[in-house]
């Protein structure tokens, strides 16, 4: 028995005990290192040897995948590619978690006196090769769930009128209650994870003390039939290392200060060249105080006009120095402007007695520009426009800057700075001692006035923007017989002008100013029996507005210490932040963005696969226009312009009659469900016309509220369809009349040309549209298509309601598609020949004049013979002997050309891995001859081998 002292030894002696009492149990079987190896009894070291794979399939190391980790400095030179190895992961709390990879952490901190107060880690690797930029986290329990997403390309629409994003890069956090359902997202948007795609920032983090946040949210209701959504967002920039930070943002410590502030009056509605702004007693409001001694210099000129900055050549020639040419994404940019300030500058020196004849095309620059008085009344009427400076380099103390004028009739204002450029600020030539910002509207006249009754003293805030709210309500109503749907929205964008004092920047020395929109709509559609109608109201301000422009200075290009930046596109320090983008096709990229493109590590660009609104008839996620997503249309492509057309031939309903078809309209405006700067209504009743016709009526009137201009129709429309009738497999036939007037001008994106201007061509117009589509399909090998297009445009002849003449004349549109293919088979061969024609036509008919014609004549003769169970031998003609294919242009005949083109390809077929490999070697020749004798240096006809190799993934679709 165990006493006193002795009971304490008793853990020690069952610990030296345990193991004695293991002796003889059978040990468990374990790994171990060979301890003896066989005797080797050659000289030589044993190698793989020699394997055929003809018969034998292919097989892969056992450790074919993993996950690449790349570290260091591209320019640097010191940076390597290795495999990255896991380790354990503990919680904050000291709890092991797993054995893995750090993929995501976002720290924000707001304290003075800290190096930083932003930190951001994305594992660039992981994403990736393992999640494809998307990690999400969720639970549930009954009605209650929860789901946690991280990523670079989420999804984040709240509203149409708040915030619609695909390429969020951030969090987002979903909530759904039984009757309630939540959302919040936030996202770090100017730098929101890695700076280049070789990490040199501790290995993918990316801190940052200055930098532009987004937080939004969303919370709804479901009441049975009765949806009510409240929504909010807030985009403002920081400075986490400063106080007095607030979601109306900061300005950022390396904002330009600016020397002059340019001030333009222009007429709102240049087109009709007359009713332009009135303007005078331009003043400068400084510090909140009038400073009649600051007197503008006014230049007066004419829109978009030539520099005549610039040097002249000993042969005499001026090479004009194009300072204010946007030289970035220009779609980006789109209808933004950079004043000829250096122009500007140099008229001052010259009326000032200085020579400006070595900077300047002298004659040009007094032909172009001339100075006004800035005490008279002026007039700015057309394409004039009328430039106040004002110098502010002199002032030692500048807090706050406002613009006060008396303006009239229907004019916009607009403003821009001008600042030092870093390094330059004594250059002898202004295009280098200065840049200018973009001008910025600021403000515009109501309607198209021209009797001078809004003559009135306005004021706007000079400032940059920091912060921008957007915030709405939103309801639906769906019943059996009734469905409502309805949004309310306010926005508001906050700005602070640059303070200073003795050039010395002051950041939060000036006050906050605001400016703020609404919009509205509201949708109403009632069924009965066969028929429905409906209503529309809506309203959308033109000062109401989803974007926001800052400068943004350290982010812009590359950087040793960096790498590429994600706005290696940016151009003249301006960066656009867009809450609704503009992505026509609603696919996962927007139509253009700058930086911080899903997939990309740094600069910017347009829609990865196109922008393709409306040309995914079938819903199988591939374009029907570009069905090989190489950025070349399919029309255009050899052999597959067999099935698609360009827009011209494409029938549609035109509401805004720009001669696009609205399901495949693109243009550069935010998708909002109405255009901003425009207000008005819908009603319109379907009814039926037994099972697979309908006859509708409607009616609809919109105005410009500032731009002025009215879009009206009354129509009627009668359509008949149908769908697999044996072995017609579709009959769709519409015929409508409208009554337009249409003077709203709606510019859009077209294939064959960047922007397509509206002609205005319904100003005043009885319109009557004719569209016929048959799909014949005889019996098993034969396929028929038909199309036929007739628009009869007669054009009122008079005077029109904004003052401008018409002519009375008809515009006769028509287009005819037709297209053939026959498949036959002997035996193991199989031959298809293909035949379309495709016609276009418009015509002035009482001028007897043809505005733009086109046919063109497409044999195609394919045949394919499967030579073993997965090798196929095609060969395939465009084109050939006395049937080319065949161009002619009515408008542009020098642009007539015949074209013979021959393919042979050998295909190999396989599955490796799960993948679906294809390997094609192929020859093709192409033979081109232009008609017109000037073009002949265009005709080539030349011969092509190639190899190519494609994979793919079984889940798009199996081997057959």
């Amino acid at each position: 028995m165990l006493k006193g002292r002795s009971w304490s030894r008793l853990p020690l002696l069952i610990f030296c005990l345990v193991p004695w009492t293991m002796v003889g149990a059978e040990e468990p079987p374990r790994l171990a290192l060979a301890e003896a190896l066989e005797a080797r009894p050659f000289l030589r070291h044993e190698r793989p040897p020699y394997r055929n794979f003809a018969f034998n399939p292919f097989t892969n190391y056992p450790e074919h995948s993993w996950t690449v980790r790349t570290m260091g400095s591209l320019l640097g030179g010191n940076f390597a590619i290795g495999v990255d190895r896991a380790r354990t992961l503990w919680s904050p709390l000291g709890d092991y978690l797993t054995t893995g990879f750090d993929l995501f952490t976002w720290i924000e901190r707001r304290q003075v006196e800290q190096r930083h107060g932003s930190e951001l880690f994305k594992d660039w690797s992981g994403w990736h090769q393992v999640f494809m930029n998307m990690a999400v986290a969720s639970d549930g329990y009954g009605g209650w769930g929860y789901s946690a997403i991280v990523g670079d390309g989420l999804i984040a629409r709240l509203s149409p009128l708040t915030l619609s994003k695909t390429d969020l890069n951030g969090l987002r956090l979903d909530l759904s209650t039984p009757y309630l359902k939540f959302t919040a997202l936030g996202s770090r948007i100017s730098r929101p994870n890695r700076e280049s795609s070789m990490p040199s920032e501790n290995a993918g983090q990316v801190e940052a003390e200055h930098s532009t946040l987004l937080a939004g949210g969303r919370v709804q209701a479901d009441l049975g039939a009765l949806r009510l959504g409240l929504n909010g967002v807030n985009l403002h920039s920081y400075h986490s290392t400063e106080p007095n930070n607030s979601m109306k943002g900061k300005l950022r410590l390396d904002q330009p200060l600016y020397e002059w502030i340019l001030v333009r009056f222009a007429d709102d509605a240049p087109e009709d060249g007359r009713g332009g702004a009135v303007v005078q007693e331009v003043r400068l409001i400084l510090n909140g105080r009038e400073r009649p001694d600051l007197q503008p210099q006014v230049v007066r000129h004419r829109a978009g006009i030539s520099s005549q900055v610039g040097r002249t050549l000993s042969t005499g020639e001026f090479l004009p120095v194009f300072y204010n040419g946007i030289s970035g994404p220009r779609n980006y940019y789109y209808g933004r402007e950079i004043p000829l300030f250096a122009d500007y500058l140099y008229l001052l020196e010259n009326a000032a007695g200085a020579d400006v004849g070595k900077e300047t095309h002298l004659e040009g620059l007094l032909a172009n520009f001339e100075l006004e008085d800035p005490l008279a009344i002026l007039h700015a009427d057309g394409e004039e426009e009328l430039v106040y400076l004002f110098d502010l380099g002199g002032e030692p103390y500048v807090e706050s800057v406002a613009v006060e004028a008396i303006v009239g009739n229907d004019y916009r204002v607009d403003w821009a700075g001008l600042y030092l450029n870093e390094g330059n600020e004594t250059a002898a030539k202004f295009e280098q001692r200065f840049s200018s910002t973009f001008y910025r509207r600021a403000l515009r006249a109501r309607g198209r006035v021209e009797d001078g009754s809004n003559l009135g003293r306005v004021r706007f805030q000079v400032g940059e923007n920091t912060a921008i709210f957007t915030s709405s309500a939103d309801a639906n109503l769906v019943l059996r017989w009734l469905e409502l749907s309805a949004e309310y929205a306010r926005s508001a964008v906050y700005g602070r002008y640059p303070a200073r004092l003795e050039r010395r920047p002051l950041v939060d020395g000036s006050p906050r100013f605001g400016r703020r929109g609404s919009a509205y709509f509201v949708n109403a559609l009632h069924r009965f029996g066969g028929g429905r109608v409906g209503a529309e109201y809506f309203s959308m301000h033109p000062d109401f507005t989803t974007e926001m422009e800052t400068y943004l200075y350290k982010e812009y290009g590359y950087s040793a210490s960096r790498g590429a930046s994600p706005f290696l596109g940016l151009f003249n320090h301006t960066a656009i932040w867009r809450l609704v983008q503009d992505n026509e096709d609603g696919d996962r990229y927007p139509d253009f963005s700058l930086g911080n493109i899903l997939g990309s590590p740094g600069g910017s660009g347009g829609d990865r696969d196109g922008t393709y609104p409306g040309e995914d008839e079938d819903r199988d996620g591939i374009v029907d226009t570009d069905r090989n997503a190489n950025g070349v249309p399919d029309y255009e492509e050899l052999f597959m312009m067999y099935e698609v057309e360009p827009n011209e031939y494409v029938y549609g309903l035109d509401r805004n009659h720009n001669d696009e078809p609205d399901h495949r309209e693109d243009d550069w405006d935010a998708d909002h469900p109405y255009d901003t700067d425009q207000r008005g209504f819908h009603l319109f009743g379907q009814a039926g016309l037994g099972r697979h016709g309908s006859v509708a009526l409607g009616r609809y009137a919109v105005e410009g509220i500032a731009s002025g201009g009215r879009n009206r129709s009354l129509y009627a429309l009668v359509s008949y369809r149908r769908e697999g009738i044996g072995r017609l497999r579709r009959l769709f036939f519409e015929t409508g009349l409208r009554r337009v007037q249409d003077d709203i001008a709606d510019p859009f994106k077209s294939r064959r040309r960047s922007r397509q201007p509206d002609l205005l061509s319904y100003q005043d117009s009885f319109v009557n549209e004719t569209y016929l589509e048959g799909r014949l399909h005889p019996w098993s090998t034969l396929n028929l298509v038909q199309k036929l297009r007739l628009r009869l445009n007669w054009q009122q002849g008079g005077r029109l309601p904004n003052d401008r003449f018409q002519r009375r004349r008809r515009l006769d549109l028509w287009s005819v598609v037709s297209r053939m293919d026959y498949t036959w088979s002997w035996g193991r061969l199989t031959v298809t020949p293909q035949f379309k024609v495709v016609l276009l036509r418009q015509n002035d008919h009482e001028a007897g004049r043809v505005l733009h014609g086109e046919h063109r004549i497409i044999p195609i003769l394919k045949m394919r013979y499967p030579l073993m169970s997965r090798t196929v031998l095609q060969a395939g003609t465009q084109g050939w002997g006395p049937l080319p294919y065949r161009v002619n242009n009515r408008t542009l005949r020098r642009e007539n050309f015949e074209q013979r083109s021959t393919f042979v390809t050998l295909a190999n077929r396989s599955r490796y891995f799960g993948y679906d490999l294809h390997a094609i070697f192929g020859v093709n020749r192409n033979e081109v001859d232009f008609d017109d004798l000037f073009q002949r240096y265009k005709n080539y006809d030349g011969w092509t081998f190639f190899v190519r190799g494609l994979i793919g993934f079984t889940e798009y679709g199996q081997l057959i």
